[in-house]
């Protein structure tokens, strides 16, 4: 006698078609942006739509900041420090691919977009003689917009039929050294030590949990969710 083949329910070899995702954790600083800064948190809205339970294309809005600092300069009798956040809003859209094993699924993702940055006004100055300023933002140098990629993993566990729960590293980063700032250069030998220009890219690394929210039944292949 023929019999149909076993299948386990959809929602453990299949992904839903339409998906709304919301994540938060950690910004961490990386390369050249971790000398001007700290770490800080962020938050990000995503609608992800797939095409199969392998491909999938996302378009994300994110929110992120990082305190200032800069080496170890700290308010005291003869420093004062200025203390103004950084900030970036980015939109961003990009392919993802998945592995589904019951479960668990895994997400690989890559976004380009364009971020928009706030350009705080920060300063260190020093009381004495010779150069009195250690940091300056130029903001006239700056811009207020750029290029912007994203990447990243998120490591999901289905929680309920609907909802997934996850754990996701990313990395993203601004293209093109938008954010200037002038520095003393402090292993200098000169009487009076030299002010360097300087042009980076404000980089991060994120740490984030989030939810991956179904957003009606339909799955990958067509099939439908069944809740009872």
């Amino acid at each position: 006698m023929d019999q149909n083949e076993f299948k386990d329910p959809v929602h453990l070899r299949e992904v839903p078609r339409h998906n709304f995702i919301i994540d938060l954790g950690v910004t961490q600083p990386y390369g050249d942006f971790k000398d001007v800064s700290r770490s800080g948190l962020n938050l990000g809205a995503e609608y992800a739509y797939y095409f199969n339970n392998k491909i999938g294309l996302g378009v994300n809005l994110r929110h992120q900041y990082n305190e200032f600092g800069y080496l170890d300069f700290r308010n005291d009798g003869i420093t004062a420090v200025t203390d103004n956040s950084y900030t970036n809003t980015s939109l961003a859209v990009g392919p993802a691919f998945s592995y589904t094993k019951n479960r668990f699924q895994l997400d690989v993702f890559a976004k380009a977009g364009v971020a928009f940055l706030n350009n705080p006004e920060n300063n260190i100055s020093q009381t004495g003689i010779g150069n009195s300023m250690p940091f300056t933002s130029d903001n006239e140098n700056s811009s207020t917009s750029s290029l912007y990629i994203e990447g990243g993993l998120r490591f999901n566990y289905y929680f309920r039929r609907s909802v997934q729960v996850f754990f996701s590293p990313q990395f993203n980063t601004t293209l093109g050294d938008p954010l200037s700032y002038s520095y003393r250069e402090e292993n200098a030998t000169t009487v009076i030590q030299p002010t360097i220009n300087k042009e980076i890219n404000i980089s991060n690394l994120l740490f984030n949990v989030g939810v991956k929210i179904a957003i009606g039944k339909e799955y990958s292949n067509g099939e439908k969710r069944i809740d009872d």
